[in-house]
């Protein structure tokens, strides 16, 4: 009867260890894990296939594999810690850039009410664009903020019951001034019988903030069409543009980080990409259908309660 040796046991644990340390590493490490994958599949193959006695210098080649195995195992956890600890310095550094925007868009407003003196309209119209750029500015401070959260994990949501309509309703409310600027129409679709859904509404907001605000980027003229309903026990929430469209080889990357269709457009790429970590972190689903020159259609379904 043949016998595993020692070295077959050892192979075998290691492939064990390697798996399960593994499963926890995050998906920015795929390819890794594949590696260490496939070496400790074909390790474990050639153990069984060979259960018979091994030569000193076998027996040497296969302790250095599996000593190999081990160092990339710790390696990529050891990764994936720095990584982490990047993401939470990042994160803490952004948020302390919020408190001086928050003070000059305050003197912002102190001299555009004119409460410091009166203004010409020139002075006015450049107010205007300091407000403007620092709401961007701080759009994208909260996107890398969140972003960084949702993938860390240092999040919990608040969720309650609400209408989706509410949140359609004050997003449009808030883009209007923009959108009115592009001379875009805004047209909503939204069923009178909309079901409620349970969710935290203050990041559902963002996400769908992004989205719109996403239509309005790539849409010159024209309009955006915003329809909510309800199908097979999931809200299903569309938004439609007019706008240049998205090419059929970047239509499954529109939601990555830091990807933007237009290399030279404003923004940080972050901004889908949130919108779909928010939209998962929901138990919904989000994606992209779209048309070179013929604008595009972001749709996201988060379930019923």
């Amino acid at each position: 009867m043949y016998t595993i040796p020692r070295t077959g046991l050892i192979l075998i644990l290691i492939g064990t260890m390697a798996i399960a340390v593994a499963s926890t590493i995050l998906l920015s490490d795929a390819m890794l894990l594949l590696g260490i994958w496939l070496i400790t599949l074909i390790l474990l193959g050639y153990a069984g296939y060979n259960m018979q006695k091994r030569t000193p210098d076998e027996e040497v080649e296969l302790e250095r594999a599996s000593e190999r195995i081990n160092e990339l195992v710790t390696e990529n956890s050891e990764l994936k810690q720095v990584d982490l600890d990047k993401n939470e310095f990042f994160a803490r550094t952004v948020e302390e850039l919020r408190i001086p925007l928050t003070s000059i868009d305050g003197h912002v407003e102190l001299l555009r009410d004119q409460h410091l003196g009166r203004i010409t309209k020139q002075q006015k119209d450049s107010l205007d664009a300091i407000n403007h750029e620092i709401d961007r500015i701080t759009r994208m401070i909260i996107d890398i903020i969140e972003l960084t959260n949702l993938e860390t994990g240092n999040i919990s949501l608040k969720k309650e019951r609400i209408s989706f309509s509410d949140i359609i309703d004050n997003v449009t409310e808030y883009m209007q001034p923009t959108t009115e600027l592009k001379g875009i129409r805004l047209v909503k679709e939204i069923s009178p019988d909309l079901p409620v859904i349970l969710g935290d509404p203050e990041r559902l907001t963002h996400a769908f903030t992004n989205i719109i605000s996403n239509a309005i980027k790539f849409t010159s003229d024209g309009s955006i069409s915003i329809t909510a309903d309800a199908r097979d026990h999931e809200l299903l929430v569309s938004v439609s543009d007019t706008g240049t469209g998205i090419p059929d080889d970047a239509i499954d990357k529109i939601f990555d980080r830091f990807y933007k269709v237009d290399a030279a457009s404003n923004g940080t790429g972050l901004g889908l990409s949130t919108a779909k970590a928010i939209v998962e972190l929901h138990g919904g689903r989000i994606w992209a259908e779209s048309k070179k020159g013929e604008g595009s259609t972001v749709r996201f379904t988060v379930p019923v309660s």
